[in-house]
């Protein structure tokens, strides 16, 4: 799995694709893919920080445009494409932390939690 890939995946389901706010959603999910799983998912200590090497940008930076694109999404995107890749339908937005994971669980084919 390539970042490409990973942005091709997000700009299925993204309302804006264009907005800058994905390119730190893509490394979040590209960085959060190659962590075990097993470890649980700290976003905050394990993803942010490489995105902010990456990026030059502050962790908080990042924790808000990763929540952005998020509700771009769940506002603006495609709900059936959102639906296929986390298996089940949502009554509700995805937290920014699941959509990360739900993203990670189908880039990866893993069994969902």
């Amino acid at each position: 799995m390539t970042l490409r890939d990973v942005i091709t995946l997000i700009q299925s389901i993204s309302g804006h694709p264009c907005h800058k706010s994905y390119y730190c959603l893509a490394l979040a999910v590209y960085y959060s893919c190659q962590l075990p799983f097993y470890t649980g998912l700290n976003l905050e200590r394990q993803v942010y920080p490489l995105i902010s090497q990456e990026t030059g940008l502050p962790v908080k930076s990042i924790a808000r445009s990763i929540s952005r694109a998020s509700s771009d999404c769940w506002e603006y995107g495609d709900h059936t494409k959102l639906e296929q890749i986390v298996k089940r339908k949502l009554i509700e937005p995805p937290s920014p932390k699941e959509l990360i994971l739900y993203l990670c669980t189908y880039l990866t084919d893993l069994p969902a939690f």
